[in-house]
């Protein structure tokens, strides 16, 4: 019988005698799901094997956002100031100021898509870019225009996400503030200065998550209160008395040119998304539908803004305060929106700085999981925030700085500059593949991969469909290449623009040290 043995084969091992905490303990089997990035097996080389499909251990990381919650990513992070602040100054513009809302509303869409294609378009031209997710704007600039003009856009982008913080924080206060002056009838004041450190320790433990996609409960608590804040205010205005006839006040003669530019600055504040937005591309499942996110989370928050505002105009017409809360009677729902009110700014500062975060957070080398120095350089970034707000006199101080002289550039001007750069780029790379598949063959010099692109699909539909007038008309706007025109109208708009109110705001800075805070009148009493 012993031709029959297996030669091999191993002995049943003996069950052991010792204790189960003296046994060696077993690993679990790791789990290989795909991935697509660019991780290898160690014994596979990338130019042989890179057509093999990549593998990585499983890990419990958060799913990537869907377009639903990107939607209340950027809804939220408009926050109330398009609803408080809205109804002035279109009462001021007159007329005009719904032409003037509409026009800066479709160019911060329009930039924005430009800034979304411009990191597709350079994931293909050089893919490890993937890897400097937490700073995509200042790696685009660096791809573009080199590291000088990386660290540009990095400290631009870092003071606009600190100083729209800073309005959001005396905001909150002011309206706790108030809650308690108009409860009491005036009788008992908590200040101000106490509330915005109350503000800041409710926002410090927020703060201390990661990006976006780790705060996706946190957006939808916020839009849940964003609706109720919007209705709220609704009964507000439909219960509150009449001033004057409707409307009245309103004039159809076009603006003073200071005020018009103002108005620029204040609405180039409000709907301002391009700091967090490529942030929200990469944490999204599918990166192109941004561009859907960001124009559905502008309409549905521009179409409620507006409406507000014309309630407003209709009820106390120019006799309406700069800040619609003021003009509003004191009642319960009235208190009750002025605490959700400060509870959503603390929601929208919580999301707004997280790409600031990010990147300040790459420059010490933290890591992505929660540490104890995330929430100490996150929990100072905040006390600074806190300090700067306590000698503010008002959250709409700030509007005019920020919104004409830093955001303005973020918003109107970079975005038109690296679309240019980064599709010069593309169709040099495009032109390299081309010769390169060809061989030493002449090429077309009009060579066009668009174009050929395009032909087989006009051929396959029908010229008087729909999708063959579309088709049609995008080949037209191709060759007339319409997007590089759009680009520079857009360009010079920004630059002339930026130039404008940064120079009116050199004059106005002397406002912010003139009417001092309470705060700081407050300290310089007791010394």
């Amino acid at each position: 019988m012993f031709f029959f043995r297996r030669q091999n084969a191993k002995p049943a091992p003996r069950p052991s005698r010792a204790p189960s905490f003296a046994l060696p303990k077993r690993r679990p089997p790791v789990q290989l799901t795909p991935s697509h990035q660019h991780d290898q097996l160690p014994f596979l080389r990338r130019s042989r094997f890179s057509a093999l499909p990549h593998f990585r251990a499983y890990e419990d990381e958060p799913e990537n956002l869907t377009l639903f919650i990107a939607i209340l990513y950027v809804v939220d992070l408009f926050g109330i100031f398009p609803f408080v602040t809205l109804p002035a100054l279109l009462v001021k513009l007159g007329y005009f100021g719904v032409l003037l809302v509409l026009s800066i509303i479709f160019l911060q869409i329009y930039t924005s898509f430009l800034l979304s294609q411009c990191w597709t378009m350079a994931e293909l031209l050089d893919p490890s870019i993937q890897q400097k997710r937490n700073y995509p704007y200042a790696a685009l600039a660096e791809l573009a225009y080199g590291p000088y003009m990386s660290l540009l856009v990095s400290v631009l982008l870092d003071l606009s996400i600190f100083a729209m913080a800073v309005p959001s924080v005396v905001m909150a206060a002011e309206n706790l503030e108030g809650v308690v002056l108009r409860m009491s009838s005036g009788h008992y004041n908590f200040s101000y200065c106490y509330w915005a450190i109350i503000v800041g320790l409710v926002i410090c433990p927020l703060m201390w998550l990661g990006s976006p996609k780790h705060m996706r409960g946190l957006a939808i608590i916020a839009v849940c209160v964003m609706i109720v804040i919007v209705a709220l205010l609704w009964f507000c205005l439909f219960a509150a008395p009449a001033i004057g006839a409707p409307f009245e006040g309103i004039s159809l003669e076009l603006p003073g040119f200071l005020t018009v530019l103002n108005s620029y600055s204040i609405l180039a504040f409000q709907f301002d998304i391009h700091p967090v937005l490529l942030t929200l591309q990469i944490d999204m499942k599918h990166k192109s539908q941004v561009s859907w996110a960001a124009l559905i989370g502008i309409a549905i928050t521009c179409s409620v803004a507006i409406f507000g505002s014309i309630i407003a105009a209709y009820k106390f017409g120019s006799m309406i305060a700069d800040n619609l809360l003021q003009s509003l009677p004191t009642t319960v729902p009235f208190y009750v929106m002025l605490i959700l009110m400060a509870l959503q700014l603390c929601f929208s500062v919580t999301v707004a700085s997280s790409a600031m975060f990010l990147q300040i957070e790459n420059f010490f080398k933290l890591p992505e999981s929660l540490s104890f120095k995330r929430m100490l350089i996150r929990s100072s970034v905040l006390a600074l925030e806190v300090l700067v707000a306590e000698f503010v006199p008002s959250f709409d101080a700030l509007m005019d700085v920020v919104g004409g002289t830093i955001t303005g550039p973020l918003v109107f001007i970079l975005p038109p500059l690296l679309y240019r750069r980064i599709r010069r780029m593309e169709r040099v790379h495009q032109r390299i593949a081309a010769e390169a598949s060809y061989g030493s063959l002449p090429l077309d010099l009009n060579y066009d991969p668009v174009e050929l692109e395009m032909e087989p699909l006009l051929v396959t539909s029908p010229p008087i469909s729909p999708r063959g007038c579309w088709l049609r008309l995008v080949r037209v706007l191709q060759r007339l290449e319409c997007d590089v025109s759009c680009t520079m109208a857009v360009l010079i708009f920004g630059l002339l623009a930026t130039f404008l109110s940064t120079y009116l705001n050199i004059f106005n800075l002397s406002d912010l040290f003139t009417n001092n805070s309470p705060c700081l009148s407050n300290l310089t009493k007791h010394f």
